[in-house]
């Protein structure tokens, strides 16, 4: 760990609901993430945490897209919605992405991807609308889609496409620094694991286990420019080489939800836990292709 961070862990901001959804804004300086039963999106500067947007139809994952839009995942509304940013940094008007697939309503929306090409990656498993293995974060509801996706939509609406359909619980995801593996996080008790997909801009395949968290379950996740996988976890922040091999543990002292590269160097590890916003330096950097 020593060789991957630098410097204490930062508690930033805490008090919160249970938070989620990191996402950074380099041209603002700033970070957004989510506070899903405050129903909020907040924004952290540097010094001060407000709220960036409320009523955020209980937001859980952010994203970035190429337009410089913030992708959401709306647990009550189901849906994938893009929010524009404004010249100031504050949000403007929201545009719904994708809320149904084969005619049937999107399970719950979790967390969300966009590569460098513009497609639009976004988890679907039930927790939103069902109090199973976890806490539920929305509204109890029926659930209209036998099964959980991972699925893709381009960076205007239009109908979801399944990319992965073989994960328990699919909910974190990420790319690696080329864009030719996908990761997936199963966020379940029965399976605690990460799965890694070759993938080809449009298509997954090859799916295989690539590693089993240590302790809790396997949430959010990022990768670092020399492709190592940091994946929030129960006790802190896992890294694993591109390999497969465990290498650090960044400790935490609550449930770790999601992670984010970020600062000016976006050489930060923002890290959203539960109740809290922590920060730690580390001597790497974000490992995003765009």
């Amino acid at each position: 760990m020593t060789e991957l961070v630098q410097g204490k862990l930062e508690r930033l901001a805490t008090g919160l609901s249970f938070t989620e959804g990191p996402v950074w804004l380099a041209d603002h300086g700033c970070l957004l993430f989510t506070d899903i039963p405050g129903n909020a999106i907040l924004k952290w500067d540097g010094a001060d945490l407000s709220t960036w947007i409320g009523n955020a139809h209980f937001a859980i994952g952010l994203t970035r897209d190429r337009q410089g839009r913030v992708i959401a995942c709306e647990h009550s509304t189901r849906s994938l919605t893009a929010l524009s940013v404004d010249p100031d940094g504050m949000p403007g008007p929201r545009a719904v992405l994708a809320s149904s697939h084969e005619g049937r309503v999107l399970n719950s929306t979790n967390d969300v991807i966009c590569t460098s090409a513009g497609t639009i990656l976004f988890t679907d498993p039930p927790f939103g609308v069902r109090n199973l293995e976890g806490g539920l974060h929305g509204y109890q509801q029926a659930q209209e889609i036998d099964g959980a996706y991972v699925f893709a939509v381009g960076d205007e609406a239009g109908t979801p496409k399944p990319v992965v359909a073989d994960i328990y619980r699919p909910n974190g995801l990420c790319l690696s620094p080329d864009e030719t593996r996908l990761y997936v996080s199963d966020s379940s008790t029965t399976f605690r694991k990460i799965v890694a997909l070759d993938f080809d801009g449009s298509t997954a395949s090859a799916q295989r286990d690539f590693a089993v968290i240590p302790e809790g379950v396997p949430d959010g996740m990022r990768v670092d420019a020399e492709g190592r996988l940091w994946v929030a976890g129960g006790d802190g922040v896992y890294v694993w080489d591109a390999g497969g091999t465990e290498i650090a543990h960044v400790p935490v002292p609550e449930m770790v939800t999601n992670v984010e590269f970020g600062g000016p160097e976006l050489s930060d590890l923002y890290i959203t836990a539960t109740t809290s916003l922590y920060r730690i330096a580390t001597t790497t950097r974000s490992g995003r292709a765009w």
